[in-house]
């Protein structure tokens, strides 16, 4: 099957939605045959069938759009080692991914914006900017300003709950890292892999950090993050 990912002109995968597949892949011990795609290239994915990444496209010629829509259809394909062991913890990951969404990827997305412009080709440079300018209402530079304060509150703050759990857990599945880890993982890994900004402070989330690359040690993106 081949995962189709998105990925700067050098070729670093970060999306954060797709880090997601790819922790969730190494949970099962499965593997995808990766395909890289720059922004301008999504609309094309599967003959236009994939409209966003990832797209996992099965060897019968399945595809399967949304991240969260993947990693329930691996669990169908592999059972074993599920990264949803229950309906309950299907409604605990969809708490999780909604905190994922539109706070913690957010916040690092607007602490890194500038980071991932420069990572894209010119003709993608160009329609970055354009597309999130007009989105946001403000010019790229402007959301990546004062990047430095919001950095401190982003981890006393909005990762607080994240701590929290993290001082009870070794990962947020518990004795075993399921996909709200997965979801977490996806949401914060595109910062390092784009960005010399630090993310992270010291402390259980950046140990659980750490714990997370260590299952990843074989992708190349992630080998390269230094913590």
């Amino acid at each position: 099957m081949k995962l189709y990912e998105l990925a700067a002109a050098d070729g670093r995968r970060f999306s954060p939605y797709c880090w997601r597949i790819r922790m969730a892949l190494a949970l099962k011990a499965m593997s995808a045959t990766p395909v890289p795609v720059e922004f301008l290239q999504i609309p094309q994915i599967c003959g236009g069938t994939g409209k966003s990444v990832p797209t996992l496209e099965l060897d019968d010629g399945e595809v399967i759009v949304d991240s969260f829509a993947i990693a329930l259809r691996l669990d169908e394909m592999n059972p074993v080692r599920p990264l949803f062991t229950s309906s309950a913890a299907r409604s605990h990951c969809r708490v999780i991914e909604g905190w994922a969404n539109t706070a913690v990827a957010a916040e690092v997305r607007n602490m890194i914006i500038m980071d991932i412009w420069k990572a894209q080709s010119p003709e993608n440079q160009a329609y970055f900017r354009a597309s999130r300018e007009k989105r946001f209402g403000r010019r790229l530079e402007d959301i990546q300003a004062g990047r430095e304060g919001r950095g401190a509150t982003f981890n006393t703050v909005t990762l607080a709950p994240l701590a929290h759990a993290l001082g009870h857990a070794h990962w947020l599945g518990g004795n075993e890292p399921d996909y709200a880890d997965c979801l977490m993982f996806g949401s914060l890994v595109w910062g390092p892999i784009l960005s010399d900004f630090p993310i992270l402070n010291d402390g259980p989330v950046k140990d659980w950090f750490a714990r997370c690359c260590g299952l990843l040690k074989d992708e190349p993106g992630v080998a390269a993050i230094r913590l």
